[in-house]
């Protein structure tokens, strides 16, 4: 099952810190660079790639294709508010979308995504009401693309309900960063 690490300036504002003391770092298949606050998001994801050739992850920047392909990372993740860009991104790039309902999994499908994440799986501050396992099993089940759960995976045993729902993987920020 893959997983992606999600990085938020909440645990991430030191980044050789973080990459120092978040040992589940280590494990993730992918781990994106998102800080939708900071005004130099260039800048910082500049800072991000220069721990790239510590990790064998995938290396995601978020939302910015010109910058994903200037620093060479390995894919780019769209917000949910910008999917109709994924058919802008070269298929060099692994493509990642955000999605909480079936029609933005179907705008997904149509761009071009190699991966939707859909949430929130369980309960996450501020991203409404969880839709809960059974809900994923039925995303899974119609899903062209491989769903990567995300929202509210703090523990292993979340980890092991999304892998008997069949999704590809989980994503999660705050179970990389405990």
């Amino acid at each position: 099952m893959l997983s992606y690490a999600i990085t938020d300036p909440k645990y991430y504002s030191n980044l050789s810190e973080a990459f120092a003391k978040f040992e589940r770092l280590k494990s993730a298949d992918f781990i994106l660079f998102r800080d939708k606050v900071c005004s130099d998001y260039a800048f910082r994801a500049t800072k991000f790639t220069q721990f790239k050739s510590k990790f064998s992850a995938k290396f995601i920047l978020h939302n910015d294709i010109d910058l994903a392909l200037s620093l060479k990372v390995d894919g780019i993740h769209f917000s949910s508010n910008n999917l109709e860009n994924i058919k802008f991104a070269p298929s060099n790039l692994i493509k990642f979308a955000s999605t909480h309902s079936i029609k933005e999994i179907e705008i997904a499908h149509k761009f071009g995504a190699d991966f939707i994440t859909f949430s929130p799986i369980f309960s996450t501050p501020n991203k409404g009401e969880p839709v809960g396992i059974k809900t994923l099993k039925d995303i899974v089940k119609i899903s062209q693309i491989p769903v990567i759960a995300l929202g509210g995976i703090v523990n292993k045993e979340q980890i092991l309900s999304i892998k008997d729902s069949g999704a590809a993987g989980f994503a999660s920020i705050r179970y990389f960063a405990n």
